[in-house]
């Protein structure tokens, strides 16, 4: 028999006698009013988490209203099996399962990205934040399994994960999948149980590209707050029927964002392992080469530019062209851009058709307003024809 979530909290201020180790440990849980009545904690949908002091210092203690064979594989000593005695009703008690653990001073990334949305500068370090951690997560041999905002905290150090209930160690097998994470953040074909390392890659590539979104458009930051997702719908997405999605990659199209125009163009994917993801997190080191010494590549489906054989500018983009008097023609989605040797977008010359690399610092392009002519400075002006 499942308790009421009274009767959990009923126990936790009574751990002198409703728990058969941890009332030895000193453990003191913390108290959000004055009065002592009301204790810190939030409640999810299978564990309630207790702000707890230990030996001085703050900590997690986990209490599990429903149990999860894997606690001890993910969490080790910190486990106490059967640990809380709960009263489920008048006349029948239940055992609960209980996970202490370090304690993540800060706030969720949920909270901090409703705090600064309208904050672009902000915004911007906000998403190089998570994409520093998002690839070095992806470098390891374990998978979250249940990665979103809330389960993410901004410190002073970084971004930290908690709650690893779902989470994937060496030697799981998919039968050892018991939890899939949060649907509105999760590859829909999660719900057939796929278990295995790549599991976070596809919420990691949702909210890189929702956060590098919300840097650019600030307005974008009005579907934030109390949404259950973040901008983007996997259901949706994989479907090709998420009209924000499209929105998004059309920003990033408009300004030559071919990084993050790919990344989004991932969510579309209909395989769960995403394996171009870590290459598109890396922020490519700025180059110091010329124009002249870099060669147009083709790799992979996609065009780049390379020095001696080396990428220096990743091969991302559908079409490309030579480098011409220092800078070369790009196309990031259906919009033409000019780029620099470093591979920053230097002119952006909009939809159109008819356009060729500059020749004597000029070109033109025909728009559905016109034809334009591009000169090398930047200048764009319609020609009166």
């Amino acid at each position: 028999m499942i308790a009421a979530v009274a009767q959990y909290i009923i126990a936790v201020k009574h751990l002198d006698v409703m728990s058969k180790v941890l009332h030895t440990r000193n453990i003191e849980p913390i108290y959000d009013d004055e009065e002592g009545n009301r204790l810190r904690c939030s409640i999810g949908n299978s564990v309630i988490v207790f702000e707890v002091m230990y030996e001085g210092r703050k900590m997690a203690m986990r209490v599990y209203m429903r149990s999860n064979r894997n606690l001890r594989a993910i969490y080790g000593d910190n486990y106490y099996p059967q640990e809380l005695l709960v009263n489920a009703s008048d006349t029948e008690c239940c055992l609960a399962d209980v996970v202490l653990c370090d304690w993540q001073e800060g706030v969720s990334l949920q909270a901090k990205i409703e705090e600064v949305c309208h904050k672009p500068a902000k915004m911007l370090a906000l998403s190089r934040m998570f994409e520093e951690f998002a690839l070095s997560h992806l470098n390891e041999r374990w998978a979250h399994g249940d990665i979103k905002p809330e389960n993410i905290i901004v410190t002073n150090e970084g971004l930290r994960l908690i709650d690893f209930d779902a989470v994937y160690l060496e030697g799981f097998t998919r039968a050892d999948c018991v939890e899939t994470g949060t649907r509105q953040y999760q590859h829909p074909l999660r719900e057939s149980g796929e278990f295995g390392r790549d599991i976070d890659d596809y919420p990691i590539a949702l909210i890189a590209t929702a956060l590098a979104a919300l840097s650019l458009d600030e307005t974008l930051g009005l579907s934030v707050a109390g949404c259950d997702n973040l901008l983007i719908s996997p259901h949706r997405a994989i479907k090709g029927e998420d009209m924000m999605l499209s929105r998004i990659e059309n920003l990033f199209a408009e300004r030559g964002d071919v990084r993050h125009y790919r990344i989004a163009k991932l969510l579309r994917s209909q395989q769960m392992a995403l394996p171009q993801l870590k290459s598109l997190l890396e922020h490519p080191a700025v180059s110091n080469c010329r124009a002249e010494e870099l060669t147009l590549e083709y790799y992979n489906g996609y065009w780049g530019y390379a020095l001696s054989g080396r990428f220096v500018i990743q091969p991302l983009y559908d079409i490309a062209f030579d480098f011409s008097e220092g800078l070369a023609l790009v196309k990031v989605g259906d919009v033409w851009h000019f780029i620099d040797a470093s591979g920053e977008v230097v002119i952006t010359c909009g939809r159109g058709t008819g356009i060729k690399p500059f020749r004597n610092g000029v070109t033109r392009i025909v728009r559905e307003d016109g034809v334009f002519e591009i000169r090398r400075d930047g200048e764009i002006v319609q020609v009166k024809e």
